[in-house]
């Protein structure tokens, strides 16, 4: 009896009150009465799931989402799958919201929810501020715009071509 000799040691320093208040001591259970506590928590887990309310699984979701967008920007790759339009798109889903209601929300054309969705256009720091006030303050605007710096960097790194192109357009340019 493994417990009983635990027991029996905290016993000669500590109180039977002391030591229950401090310590959390497992039952030794047989195998039909570990099936029968997993069978009950089970009961539990799902009776709460069904209390959950719709508007704390959103919440839930979205510091979810949060979480996601703050491990993303503090790796150093770059993923078109992760990029602003990505999570804005996933950010509508968790809502359960059409794209049309929700560009009302923000107070832009609908259309031009749908390029930035779909990486067709940049957001601006405007629609950043906006969606920090949509989420509650959940996520805040740098968070949002980390997302559109991670891709330029990402762009400004691998266009040699368009760089190149540019500093052909330059005249009277220092000497280092």
């Amino acid at each position: 009896m493994k417990y009983e000799e635990i027991y029996q040691k905290l016993k000669k320093k500590y109180t039977d009150e002391e030591i229950a208040e401090s310590m959390l001591i497992p039952a030794d259970l047989t195998s039909e009465e570990e099936k029968q506590m997993a069978e009950e928590m089970k009961a539990i887990r799902l009776q709460r799931l069904r209390e959950v309310t719709d508007q704390d699984r959103i919440l839930a979701d979205v510091m979810r989402l949060r979480f996601q967008m703050e491990r993303y920007v503090n790796t150093g790759v770059f993923s078109f799958d992760k990029t602003f339009g990505k999570y804005l798109e996933e950010y509508i889903r968790i809502l359960n919201k059409p794209r049309k209601d929700f560009a009302e929300d923000l107070s832009i054309h609908y259309t031009k929810l749908s390029r930035v969705i779909n990486d067709k256009e940049e957001p601006n720091i405007g629609m950043a501020y906006q969606l920090e006030k949509h989420s509650g303050y959940l996520i805040n605007a740098r968070l949002w715009w980390k997302l559109t710096i991670k891709k330029q960097e990402f762009i400004i790194a691998q266009d040699d071509t368009t760089r190149k192109e540019e500093q052909k357009k330059v005249s009277n340019a220092l000497r280092a």
